[in-house]
């Protein structure tokens, strides 16, 4: 387990690449299950519990789909659970870092503050890169490709995820 955790820290790293993982169910569904709760986990520090869950599962569909859509595309859709796996692991990762960091801004009520926005953005342009560098190696196109269709999935999903918000938390502040 020790090994797959530093496997997993050294993909975040961009040392390994996701085809590098060993292929195991049990990987594929516990990436999937981090992935989700660390996002319910994060995202309950501004919205109900409810709200978080809900907004959870839709980015963790999400991301399943848009990587199911871009495999299919370049027509290697075998390559999907390692890829998913690779994504929603380095994702519930970042959002292990990202922890600590939004507890520490919530605590002191500066979450508006500059260093709480500086590092906030350096760990979303950092888990740009690693998406890039997953996309990059499941697609087999250059990096820079790789990086452009992750900048559209990370747009794609903050757009979804701002949009859903207000119509999933809307109807619980009435």
């Amino acid at each position: 387990m020790k090994t797959l955790l530093w496997f997993y820290v050294d993909l975040c790293l961009l040392k390994k690449a996701p085809q590098d993982a060993p292929y195991s169910q049990f990987i594929f569904y516990i990436s999937i299950f981090s992935y989700f709760m660390v996002g319910v986990v994060l995202t309950s520090f501004t919205q109900a519990v409810g709200v978080a869950i809900a907004l959870s599962l839709i980015q963790t569909l999400l991301v399943a789909f848009v990587t199911n859509l871009l495999l299919w595309i370049r027509k290697t859709p075998e390559r999907f659970k390692q890829t998913i796996s690779a994504l929603t692991m380095s994702g519930a990762m970042i959002g292990v870092v990202a922890l600590p960091i939004l507890m520490l801004f919530s605590n002191t009520g500066d979450e508006s503050s500059f260093l709480f926005s500086t590092i906030w953005l350096l760990l979303i342009v950092w888990e740009t890169v690693i998406v890039g560098h997953i996309v990059r190696h499941a697609m087999e196109i250059p990096f820079l490709a790789g990086l452009g269709a992750a900048l559209i999935y990370m747009y794609l999903s903050f757009a979804v995820t701002l949009r859903l918000s207000k119509i999933i938390a809307a109807p619980l502040s009435q």
